[in-house]
C-alpha cells in the first residue's frame, strides 16, 4: 500500500513539474498563436470517425465565440475590433485536457480567453501549451499583479491594439473558418467513401451468393448426368 502511494505522489509531482511553464507576455502569445478568441464554453463533443493515437475517439469543445482577437477573416475581425463583444459564432477546438500533462481543462458555462494553434499534422485547431489561456470571471480582462509581465494591464484591449496593428491578422489567409470548412469537407469524404466500401461490400456478398448457387447447381447437373 505504501509502494502505491508513493507512486500516486511521484506522478503527481512529475506532472506537476512538466507542466510548468515561465510567464510569457500578451505579445509573445500573440505572435505565437493562430487563433485568439473570447466565448463562453456549451460543451463537448465527440468524434466517432476521428481518433487520436491511444485509439479512442477525439472530443470537441464548443465555443460561443463573443470576440475574435485572431485568426478570422479581415471582414469578421474588423466587425470584433470596431463592436461589442457580441457575435454568434459556435466553433469546435480539440480538446487536450487529458493527452497532454499542459492541455487545457474547460468547465461548460464558464467564460474563456482562449489562444489556439493547429494541431501538428491536421487540420484541428487546440488550446496553445503553455499559452495565456485562462478563465474571465465577471468579463474581467484585468491581468492581476506580478510575476505576470503584464500585471496591470487589461489584456482584451491589448489584443486589440495588437489585432488593429497587426495587417497578417487582419488579412489571415487560413481563416478559422476555413479550417472548419476543411474538417467538414474531410468527414463528408470519410463518410462518402464508408458508404462506398458498404455498398462494394453488399455487391460482393450477392455476387459470392450468385456465384455459388450456380456452383452447386452446376455440380448438381454434373451428377445427374453421370447417373444416367
Amino acid at each position: 500500500m505504501r509502494y502505491k502511494l508513493l507512486i500516486v505522489l511521484l506522478l503527481i509531482a512529475f506532472k506537476g513539474i512538466s507542466c510548468k511553464c515561465a510567464w510569457t507576455s500578451i505579445e509573445e502569445n500573440y505572435a505565437k498563436s493562430s487563433l485568439i478568441f473570447y466565448g463562453k464554453h456549451i460543451g463537448s463533443i465527440q468524434n466517432s470517425f476521428i481518433h487520436n493515437l491511444n485509439g479512442k475517439p477525439v472530443i470537441f469543445d464548443q465555443f460561443e465565440v463573443l470576440r475574435f482577437y485572431k485568426g478570422m477573416s479581415n471582414s469578421v475581425l474588423k466587425q470584433q475590433l470596431d463592436a461589442s463583444a457580441s457575435a454568434p459564432y459556435i466553433i469546435s477546438i480539440r480538446q487536450n485536457c487529458q493527452e497532454t500533462s499542459c492541455g487545457f481543462c474547460f468547465d461548460s458555462a464558464h467564460y474563456y480567453l482562449v489562444y489556439a494553434n493547429p494541431v501538428p499534422g491536421s487540420m484541428f485547431m487546440e488550446p496553445a501549451i503553455c499559452s495565456r489561456s485562462k478563465e474571465i470571471e465577471q468579463h474581467q480582462f484585468m491581468v492581476p499583479s506580478a510575476p505576470d509581465p503584464d500585471a496591470g494591464k487589461d489584456e482584451s484591449r491589448e489584443l486589440i491594439r495588437l489585432a488593429q496593428n497587426d495587417t497578417l491578422a487582419k488579412d489571415f489567409p487560413n481563416s478559422y473558418q476555413a479550417w472548419v470548412e476543411s474538417l467538414k469537407l474531410q468527414e463528408e469524404t470519410k463518410i462518402g467513401l464508408q458508404k462506398q466500401l458498404k455498398k462494394k461490400g453488399s455487391m460482393t456478398i450477392i455476387l459470392s451468393t450468385t456465384t455459388l448457387i450456380l456452383l452447386i447447381y452446376v455440380l448438381l447437373d454434373w451428377f445427374k448426368k453421370r447417373k444416367a
